[in-house]
């Protein structure tokens, strides 16, 4: 008897457990009327009664996460990070909606995809004013243009995941986003599933020695690989000009690594977007092509590329100041900078020659730029991006080291 009593008085709901369900009913109320108030305007949320709110709760979705598909060996601490990843880009992720209104996507792909895509299904006559508000919720519908926006912008963050935790040097990462809510109204569980796909090495023989290296590609979702023709990187091979595959020396992704200071999967993964492009900008310079490597659109250095056979090969990463560069050329013609001295003085590398701010000095400022390197100036922006923290420098200290050049010494006279 004192036992039944017990398991009667154990199924007795929790008072702290109800009162934090009634807490996140009450806040999921408060977002739908933040939506309905940022989408249509004051005074339709009031439309919608409680009972309506009530349905909408109790069938929202679960919340988005990222998971390993079925089947994959991708290992779980990849998708520990990559739903940090996720949720950091969500954090501070908005959308302009049709009436200039901005919203945060992480309300829109949450309680927003659960009262646009009820009202989606719902008949006209399911609740008074029912065909009222979908008449109103209409631009943002399933098959809007509003939707196909958020499911564009749903699609190039959850690639940007991928992007930065895929490295050419092990494997390249891809994401089913099918059966998240926001392409799947039915949806029961939300989730963006990963895979894991290893990048195939190889070795090429080239003037008698065995090259590391990699066939150019991405999975996008499949694996896509360029082809260039020769004649786009100005190589000059008469009839023979057929687009050929392009192929990665490890040796240049671990300059890349060495001279950026970057998170690999997005040097690696603009890598093969430049070969894509109808137009390659480049430099051409007797054997070998120098290609623009740009992020977004400021150049930082160039991707060596030489032809051998039916393969074009990017053998190297030089970065913007390095000797072999247009750009090293000048710094070295006006200011006689030589490879030892911008290794001396850390300016042969992204990371360090930021922690000089040049930006902020006139006298550097005006030496780098008519060398050409002024797309260098205004980098501060890709330094979330770098791998390894570095301590700030002193520019005075390269005017010092400077002092004697025949460029800071032609301006003294021009003073004078």
């Amino acid at each position: 008897m004192s036992k039944q009593k017990k398991k009667r008085g154990s199924s007795t709901a929790n008072p702290d457990a109800v009162k934090q369900a009634l807490m996140h009913q009450k806040r999921f109320v408060e977002r739908i009327e933040t939506l309905c108030n940022a989408l249509v305007g004051q005074g339709y949320f009031e439309k919608i009664p409680e009972r309506i709110l009530a349905q909408m709760y109790t069938s929202r979705y679960p919340a988005l996460k990222i998971k390993a598909n079925p089947g994959s060996d991708i290992s779980k601490s990849t998708v520990v990070k990559a739903n940090k990843l996720l949720n950091a880009f969500l954090e501070d992720q908005y959308i302009t909606i049709t009436n200039g209104e901005r919203i945060l996507l992480s309300l829109l792909l949450s309680e927003g995809l659960v009262l646009i895509n009820f009202l989606h299904v719902v008949p006209a006559n399911y609740f008074p004013n029912a065909a009222l508000l979908k008449e109103e919720f209409k631009d943002y519908l399933p098959d809007s243009e509003g939707y196909l926006s958020l499911q564009e912008m749903l699609g190039i963050m959850v690639q940007d995941v991928n992007v930065f935790l895929s490295d050419l040097n092990k494997s390249v990462l891809t994401a089913d986003i099918s059966e998240t809510a926001c392409f799947n109204i039915s949806s029961k569980h939300n989730d963006i599933y990963l895979d894991e796909f290893k990048t195939d090495k190889t070795s090429i023989v080239i003037n008698d020695n065995s090259r590391s290296m990699f066939r150019l590609g991405w999975l996008v979702p499949d694996w896509e690989y360029p082809k260039v023709k020769p004649s786009a990187l100005g190589f000059d091979v008469a009839g023979l000009d057929v687009p050929l595959d392009i192929y990665i020396q490890k040796h240049a992704l671990d300059r890349m690594q060495e001279r950026l200071d970057m998170v690999p999967g997005l040097m690696h993964y603009k890598t093969f977007l430049i070969f894509t492009e109808p137009e390659i900008k480049h430099y051409k310079d007797k054997n070998r092509s120098l290609v623009e490597f740009c992020l977004p659109d400021k150049k930082l250095g160039y991707l060596q590329v030489e032809l051998h056979g039916n393969r074009l090969i990017i053998h190297t990463f030089l970065f913007l100041t390095n000797n072999g560069t247009p750009e090293g050329m000048k710094l070295e013609k006006l200011a006689g900078l030589q490879k030892a001295d911008k290794m001396y003085l850390e300016i042969d590398k992204l990371s360090t020659f930021n922690s000089y701010h040049v930006d902020k000095n006139e006298q550097l400022k005006d030496l780098f730029i008519k060398a050409g390197c002024g797309s260098l100036l205004d980098l501060a922006h890709l330094q979330e991006f770098s791998v390894n923290e570095v301590k700030d420098k002193d520019p005075e200290s390269i005017l010092k080291y400077l002092a004697d050049s025949k460029y800071f010494r032609s301006k003294e006279t021009l003073e004078v």
